[in-house]
């Protein structure tokens, strides 16, 4: 069984972009990987935008991305992305937001 998430940026013109992600999206594993190898805003941009995320390992290793996947999820405000997690069926959504990482449980997970 996976613990999916939702991985998600918020632009300067405050759209969230994000997406989904599979396997093993549980804080303890995934936060460390994205406080220490996904610092800055262009580096979690790239990451959203390379599509849905099979697994994420530290870096300098890539993630593993689907071979085909839907593209990336676009969303007016953050109080979409609890919304946006429970249709993906993610127990977990990642923001990165004025370069903080922030994590918020989904409410509502079945």
């Amino acid at each position: 069984m996976s613990t999916r998430a939702i991985l998600a940026i918020c632009l300067p013109d405050e759209t969230i972009l994000a997406t989904y992600l599979h396997f093993d999206g549980y804080p303890e594993h995934v936060m460390p990987i994205l406080t220490t190898g996904y610092l800055v805003p262009e580096e979690a941009l790239e990451l959203i935008q390379g599509g849905e995320v099979r697994s994420l390992s530290p870096r300098p290793a890539m993630p593993e991305y689907f071979e085909t996947s839907r593209r990336t999820n676009e969303v007016k405000s953050a109080e979409e992305l609890p919304a946006l997690a429970r249709y993906l069926n993610a127990e977990h959504v990642y923001l990165m937001n004025e370069n903080v990482w922030t994590h918020q449980a989904v409410a509502g997970y079945p």
